[in-house]
């Protein structure tokens, strides 16, 4: 019995995961505990009422697979999950669960709310791993199947001394199972990339090109995100690299310069996205914006109404032009500053590099000899002139490495600078345009939200007006009579 779970939140596309129907063969609700009518209601209700305990991870989500051979009834689902239940310390606590067939094979998915209403505290999730592993021992000696060794609670320390290891890790399954590069072709073609570079920054342009987002980890040096914006550790990439090696090798590579993984992951998702609709193209069609059906405002007053709306959208359209020229200006000012600053720094780097290399140039200066040593070497060279040669040719020698030692630093000096100043406009540039696309995205809700509520008051106002005209008729006609009255 495999059992795998943890704390979380994201009750949206937990809820559709569990809805899938196009990669299972059945998906079918067992159990619905309180907080709505669907699982979408009462997972997003569950995790805003975690947000009253100060807490992010509101739900629980464990997965329950029994091996294949195993056809387990009704009663032992439920069994599976009050044991489950039990050792997570969740008793009491409302509950999903889901049971999917794929392939053939059924297992079954249970979501809990962390949150205790009482306490309004968040259940602990510590020592989950240990609870799934007693919860899987539990069942299996119940259920009667056969035993699957673990790495806490059910693992023998003598017939078993080392943890033991999967062949693939779950999220790199779940990427191969959506048709992704495998793990295995990603590390050869990582590994290629790293073979075929000669620095730092040429495997960083190498890994760009192949799709891949090079950023700076939480606890790691580098790690980099595919095209799935799912993290990777950079060492563990490269086959018989050790980390002492890679780190030698990425030290042209300045990580304070390169995107967090929050970052790279939101730029990634971003430009996976729909490019938003441009404001000149609304402008030049208006229909283009939801609105409601305008052939339920009565024909008398159509044409009036339709010139309200394009006045307001007009009004809205001039004032979002104006912030977005305001945005162009400023980050136009920005890339200037960036620009100032980095050629101040440029001009103070090679100064003091310039400074470096003359003091060292006087210092490298041959020394001229005493004057007795003067005076012999001038006698020997008097007499023997291959001695003068050979003198002059080791000083001509040696005054070419250093030239071409000050060369080469020189180079390498030029080539850091060009490459730091190059991230920190690629890093500026990324965020301007995200910049520009969540102001772009604003726009388009803010035009289709006030045209909706113009449209929605102009409604009103014309219901408004329909109800005083027949009131004024009513007082004007009097009350109705029966014609036999007296």
């Amino acid at each position: 019995m495999i059992i795998k779970g943890k704390s979380r939140a994201g009750p949206s596309q937990l809820a559709r995961h569990l809805g899938r129907a196009d990669t299972n063969e059945r998906v079918e609700l067992v159990e619905l505990g309180w907080g709505g009518d669907s699982i979408h209601d009462a997972f997003r209700d569950w995790q805003v009422i975690s947000e009253g305990t100060k807490g992010r991870l509101g739900l629980y989500h464990a997965n329950i697979d029994p091996d294949a051979k195993y056809e387990m009834t009704p009663q032992q689902w439920t069994r599976a999950v009050e044991i489950l239940e039990e050792e997570l310390g969740l008793q009491g606590q409302p509950r999903a669960v889901v049971l999917h067939e794929k392939n053939g094979r059924e297992h079954i998915h249970v979501v809990w709310a962390r949150t205790d209403m009482d306490s309004m505290t968040l259940r602990s999730d510590s020592q989950n791993y240990q609870a799934h592993e007693r919860a899987s021992l539990r069942m299996e000696q119940e259920f009667g199947h056969e035993h699957v060794p673990g790495k806490h609670a059910k693992r023998d320390r003598n017939a078993q001394p080392e943890f033991p290891d999967a062949a693939i890790q779950h999220d790199e399954w779940q990427q191969a199972e959506r048709g992704g590069r495998g793990h295995r072709d990603r590390k050869e073609q990582v590994t290629s990339l790293y073979k075929a570079s000669d620095s730092g920054t040429a495997f960083k342009a190498a890994l760009e090109d192949a799709g891949y987002v090079l950023a700076r980890g939480d606890r790691r040096d580098f790690v980099i995100l595919d095209e799935d914006a799912r993290v990777h550790s950079l060492g563990r990439q490269i086959a018989g690299v050790k980390a002492k090696d890679l780190r030698a090798f990425m030290a042209d590579i300045d990580p304070h310069a390169l995107p967090s993984v929050k970052d790279a992951r939101t730029a990634i998702r971003d430009a996976a996205q729909q490019e938003p609709v441009a404001l000149e193209q609304l402008a030049a069609e208006p229909d283009a914006v939801p609105a409601p059906d305008r052939d339920a405002v009565p024909p008398q007053d159509s044409e009036v109404d339709r010139q309200r709306v394009d006045a307001l959208r007009a009004a809205v359209i001039a004032r979002h032009s104006a912030e977005l020229k305001e945005q162009e200006l400023r980050h136009a000012r920005e890339v200037e500053t960036l620009q100032a600053d980095q050629q101040a720094r440029a001009d103070k780097v090679i100064n003091d590099f310039a400074t470096e290399q003359a003091k060292r140039a006087v210092a490298e200066r041959p020394q001229e000899p005493g004057g007795f040593e003067r005076i012999w070497r001038t006698i020997r060279e008097s007499v023997d002139e291959e001695s003068r040669a050979q003198r002059l040719a080791a000083e001509a020698q040696k005054a070419r490495d250093g030239e071409d030692r000050r060369n080469d630093e020189t180079r390498i000096m030029v080539s850091g600078l060009n490459a730091a100043q190059r991230q920190e406009i690629d890093s500026l540039v990324g965020r301007q345009a995200k910049e520009r696309a969540d102001l772009l995205d604003d726009h388009v809700r803010d035009l289709a939200r006030r045209t909706e509520d113009e449209q929605r008051a102009i409604a009103l106002e014309r219901e408004y007006e329909q109800r005083r005209r027949d009131a004024l008729a009513r007082e004007r006609d009097g009350p109705e009579r029966d014609p036999r009255a007296r």
